[in-house]
C-alpha cells in the first residue's frame, strides 16, 4: 500500500508540474494584455510629466517653438530638444514599466530586443545585428521566447504642445509596417502621454 501510495502521489506531482508548465508557457490573455497596456499607458503618461517637471518647472513643457534647437543643458543627449526630451522620457519609461510588469509578466515581455526577420525561413531572430533588424520599444511575448512576438509598441512624445496632431506620419506608418512584418497577433500600436494606446 505504502508503495502505491508513492506512486499515486508521484503521479500527482507530475501532474501538477504539468500543469504549471503548461500555466507559464503561453502568451497573454486578453486580461493580462489589458493590464499591460494600462501599465504602458500609465509609465509614458508619468515619464512624460516627470522629466518636463524636472526640467522646465512643475505642470510646463517645451513650447513648440523650442523643439529643433539645441538644449540648454549641460549634459546634451541629442541636437535638439526633440530628441533630447525623447531619450529622457524613454530611459524613465522603460524604468517604470520594467519594475511593474516584472512583477506579474517577467518572462512576457521585453524591452528593446533586437529582431530581424531571416529572408529564407521567414523567421524571427534575436540578433546583435544592426542591418536589417529593427528594435522596438516593447514587445510582449510567449513565455520566455522572445522570437513568438504577441505585440509590438512603440513609445512617442511629442514635443510642445504637439497634444492633438496626427502621430501617424508616412515615417511612423512605414516604421509600422516593418513591425508588423515581424508578426504577431495583434497591429502594432503607438503609445503617446495624451492618447494612450492608438493602432491605425
Amino acid at each position: 500500500m505504502a508503495r502505491a501510495g508513492q506512486v499515486l502521489e508521484k503521479a500527482a506531482q507530475a501532474a501538477e508540474a504539468l500543469q504549471g508548465f503548461i500555466t507559464v508557457t503561453r502568451f497573454l490573455d486578453e486580461a493580462q494584455k489589458g493590464i499591460v497596456e494600462d501599465v504602458l499607458k500609465k509609465c509614458v503618461k508619468e515619464a512624460n510629466t516627470k522629466v518636463d517637471d524636472e526640467l522646465f518647472g512643475k505642470g510646463r513643457s517645451l513650447p513648440d517653438s523650442e523643439c529643433e534647437k539645441e538644449p540648454v543643458v549641460r549634459k546634451k543627449l541629442a541636437p535638439n530638444w526633440r530628441r533630447h526630451l525623447g531619450i529622457l522620457k524613454h530611459a524613465a519609461a522603460f524604468e517604470c514599466i520594467q519594475r511593474r510588469l516584472a512583477e506579474e509578466f517577467p518572462d512576457n515581455f521585453s524591452i528593446e530586443p533586437r529582431l530581424r526577420k531571416d529572408p529564407l525561413t521567414e523567421d524571427v531572430l534575436l540578433t546583435d545585428r544592426w542591418e536589417g533588424s529593427l528594435q522596438p520599444d516593447l514587445v510582449i511575448h510567449f513565455t520566455r521566447n522572445i522570437t513568438r512576438i504577441q505585440c509590438i509598441y512603440d513609445l512617442k512624445f511629442p514635443c510642445g504642445f504637439a497634444v492633438g496632431r496626427n502621430r501617424w506620419s508616412a515615417e511612423v506608418i512605414e516604421q509600422m509596417a516593418f513591425y508588423a512584418d515581424l508578426g504577431g497577433e495583434c497591429p502594432p500600436a503607438l503609445v503617446t502621454p495624451q492618447l494612450g494606446i492608438v493602432r491605425q
